[in-house]
């Protein structure tokens, strides 16, 4: 019977082969293939942070770092009263959004959250049914958009 606790032996190591993404549509992917498992994406982004070195998703003791495409964080819904708007992101969080953060380019729309949080502030991208709520009364003047939030007209570009 073999010893793997001899020092001319070491046990055998764990090698993480596995690559995970979070691609630009807010999409989690592990080696090509989605994640489908809706509660292991809201774990992974609960628990995703930034440092130095890039993104990564820390899990009690597990550590992983993760490629990000696009933004790490996804406003999935909006919701709307007359004076401000409240974002509900990807991690099931909600923050009021602030209108000046607003980035915009045809087909994509971001903004800053999470500015207190470890590694932050992020940027989350609008998915297409927030973006669409969010931007249904958009006016033009000339080359210009704006949006209507509570009191103010916000000029996006």
């Amino acid at each position: 019977m073999a010893d793997y606790h001899t020092p001319h032996q070491a046990p055998p190591q764990y090698i993480d082969h596995e690559t995970i993404i979070l691609n630009s549509k807010g999409v989690w992917l592990t080696n090509g293939e989605e994640i489908t498992h809706l509660e292991t994406c809201k774990a992974f982004a609960k628990h995703l942070g930034r440092d130095t070195e890039g993104y990564f998703i820390q899990i009690g003791n597990n550590h992983k770092r993760i490629e990000v495409e696009d933004t790490p964080f996804f406003v999935t819904r909006i919701k709307s009263t007359s004076d401000a708007v409240t974002l509900v992101l990807n991690d099931e969080s909600t923050e009021q959004l602030n209108p000046q953060s607003l980035s915009y380019s045809p087909s994509r729309l971001s903004c800053t959250v999470k500015k207190l949080a470890p590694g932050g502030p992020f940027e989350a991208r609008f998915l297409p049914q927030a973006y669409f709520d969010l931007l249904k009364d958009l006016e033009q003047e000339g080359e210009d958009y704006f949006v209507q939030i509570g009191s103010s007209r916000i000029k996006l570009g």
